[in-house]
């Protein structure tokens, strides 16, 4: 496994559009913060069933850009989704000892929240 962030932050990436939640665990600290517009989850195994749950919606993932330092790295990338359509997201990683620790994950809701009212 990478230990660069950027290459970390791809490789999660590209786990969750495969929907492979046994790799996306290989890629989180035990400790990690996720924070979403719509969530806040702390610990592995939270973190790793809801982003697992939401890329069940997800058909395909385009990588737009990715940039990174020693700590951290920051991924745009393009979800195409069943009853969203396509969602625009950034991911904010930090990774320390090979591990994302934190990712704050920014996207635009409308079309989610447009999809889930009444729900």
């Amino acid at each position: 496994m990478t230990s660069r962030p950027s290459d970390i932050a791809v490789a999660f990436i590209d786990a969750f559009a495969r929907r492979d939640t046994a790799a996306l665990a290989g890629y989180v600290a035990d400790d990690i913060v996720f924070e979403s517009p719509q969530v806040r989850l702390a610990g592995a195994d939270a973190v790793v069933t809801a982003v697992g749950e939401f890329a069940q919606a997800v058909t395909g993932v385009s990588n737009v850009s990715v940039v990174g330092d020693d700590e951290r790295a920051m991924i745009m990338y393009d979800m195409e989704t069943g009853p969203f359509g396509v969602i625009r997201a950034v991911d904010n990683i930090v990774v320390r000892n090979g591990k994302i620790v934190s990712d704050l994950l920014v996207f635009d809701t409308y079309e989610v929240r447009k999809a889930t009212k009444g729900a």
